[in-house]
């Protein structure tokens, strides 16, 4: 039974490859060509350094999906997410939805809006990061910077390492619960 279920997983990727339209946009990620419209993801791993102003290099190659104006807020897991205008302005959209009545909504977009900041990437493609946003994310001097699906992280280097290693460890099983529905 078990062999039946991975092979229909299998079929069902296999379809969903088949009827999803692909097209590679240079070594950075993928345009997806959906119902709902065209969307960019952003993808790789960056060692990079923090300035003596908090300023950061961001990668040529994320750069150019970014455009010259990005967002800047608390992450999940404390890292700093860095949004293109346009996903931003979609989930500011989503959110403006939800029951303010809910203290728990209340909560989150106190917390989502007080912590988000409007950035210009300067001509030498570096983002300013506040000095209360690195504190909050513990976030030193060393830093990674990572393509996570609509945005893009920024981390404290040693604590990505230690975070990276322990979701190494679960990636197959997560692969099995996530991707396959196992």
């Amino acid at each position: 039974y078990e062999g039946l279920v991975f092979l229909l997983n299998i079929f069902n990727i296999f379809l969903f490859i088949l009827f999803t339209k692909w097209r590679e946009r240079d070594i950075i990620g993928v345009v997806r060509e959906r119902s709902g419209g065209i969307s960019m993801f952003f993808i790789g791993t960056y060692n990079h350094s923090l300035d003596e102003k908090s300023r950061v290099i961001m990668p040529s190659k994320l750069r150019e999906q970014l455009g010259t104006k990005v967002y800047i807020n608390l992450g999940l897991d404390k890292c700093l997410a860095v949004y293109p205008v346009e996903t931003f302005e979609k989930i500011v959209s989503k959110m403006s939805s939800q029951n303010s009545n809910d203290p728990k909504v209340r909560a989150y977009k106190r917390t989502f809006f007080a912590n988000s900041y409007q950035c210009e990437i300067d001509k030498q493609g570096r983002i300013q990061l506040t000095k209360e946003s690195l504190e909050k994310c513990l976030i030193k001097k060393d830093v990674v910077i990572i393509g996570a699906d609509d945005k893009i992280e920024i981390w404290d280097r040693e604590r990505y390492k230690a975070l990276e290693e322990e979701n190494e460890l679960a990636y197959e099983e997560n692969a099995a619960n996530l991707i396959f529905g196992e």
